[in-house]
């Protein structure tokens, strides 16, 4: 098990932060969008459920924790192993169900064609001028450049020595895009709306570690996602219609879960179980992944007949048993398979440097 799956404190805030996404999909944004059909647009969006949307970005504060701790040790090759094994097969999975959905109820009218599930396989459909099979795709694309970068500071010999000044220089790009620059360049490929999120991830491990400068460079990187966070909420109001998002509720959701998110790093935490907590915070990755065009579709379906609120009860439990069961039947042999073969090239690459020549 490794150090952060020993952390049931974690799993609880992936399970929370997913439940916040799947809120504002079903309790906000289809009611605005009307993407789930008439009758599940005919509801009143939530309140709070527009806030939901920051679940998202309390994934990314987890990841930049997360991925920290999962470099010590490594190298880059094992590093992009262990991340494929963990992203990869599961996606693919999720995403092949996603398009049968979408297949069965065209009438929704998501986009679906042979090229465009070709390129979502590469979990990188937009680089190859494709939509994503699901809304929520684009998460993951942020996900997986962090990891690029990660990977990258990782070969050139940066990341291990240096987290507190490579967070402190990109907090510091960030604020000058967003507050200056507006870089639509800087804000895609350094994720300038979310890095305040990942470094303060990054730094609750660093300060961890004893690193000096950590603790200032975390409380930066808490203002700095407060901040991104309401500018990235002002642009929402237009895209959905004029709904508000409250800048006040924004900067307060987002300093709570940061300091709740402090708080479950700890390693201890007795009263939580940690094997069922664990395999529900693993499960939350193909939940995340499948709940949002397929949860649509359900609605699309349900609704007429059972009503937005017993719909919704079905939907998240069928959502949620997809999830479990993606997660022990594709996951786990899927990632073991993975991992395996990338210690076969490893060996296999060992073995030919040792080969005398001639």
């Amino acid at each position: 098990m490794s150090a952060a799956a020993r952390r049931p404190g974690l799993d609880v805030m992936r399970v929370a932060a997913v439940a916040a996404v799947a809120w504002f999909h079903y309790g906000f944004r289809m009611q605005v969008t009307g993407e789930a059909g008439p009758v599940a647009g005919t509801g009143d969006p939530g309140d709070w459920a527009r806030f939901g949307y920051l679940g998202v970005s309390v994934f990314f504060a987890i990841s930049g924790y997360v991925i920290s701790i999962s470099t010590e040790g490594r190298d880059p090759f094992t590093f992009a192993v262990a991340r494929i094994a963990r992203l990869w097969p599961v996606y693919v999975a999720a995403m092949t169900l996603t398009a049968l959905v979408t297949l069965a109820v065209p009438a929704l009218g998501f986009p679906l064609s042979l090229p465009q599930y070709l390129a979502n396989l590469t979990m990188l459909s937009p680089f190859l001028g494709q939509p994503f099979m699901d809304g929520a795709y684009w998460s993951i694309v942020a996900e997986i450049l962090f990891y690029g970068w990660v990977g990258l500071l990782m070969l050139v010999g940066l990341w291990s020595r240096h987290q507190v000044a490579i967070a402190l220089v990109w907090l510091a790009i960030a604020a000058l895009d967003q507050a200056v620059i507006g870089s639509d360049i800087l804000r895609r490929l350094l994720l300038t709306d979310f890095a305040g999120f990942f470094a303060f991830g990054m730094m609750l491990r660093a300060r961890e570690r004893g690193e000096a400068g950590a603790s200032l460079v975390l409380v930066a990187a808490f203002v700095q996602a407060i901040a991104a966070a309401i500018l990235f909420a002002g642009g929402l109001v237009e895209l959905y219609r004029g709904e508000p998002f409250s800048p006040i509720a924004v900067a307060g959701i987002v300093a709570v879960s940061l300091v709740v998110l402090a708080l479950a790093t700890r390693p201890d935490v007795p009263w939580l179980p940690v094997g069922p907590v664990a395999v529900a915070g693993r499960a939350t990755y193909p939940f995340y992944l499948l709940h949002q065009h397929i949860g649509y579709a359900g609605f699309y379906l349900l609704a007429p007949m059972l009503g937005l609120g017993v719909s919704a009860i079905v939907i998240l439990a069928v959502v949620a048993l997809a999830a479990m069961l993606l997660t022990i039947i594709v996951e786990r042999p899927a990632a073991r398979a993975i991992r395996g073969a990338g210690e076969w090239v490893r060996m296999r690459a060992l073995s030919l440097r040792r080969r005398p020549a001639g």
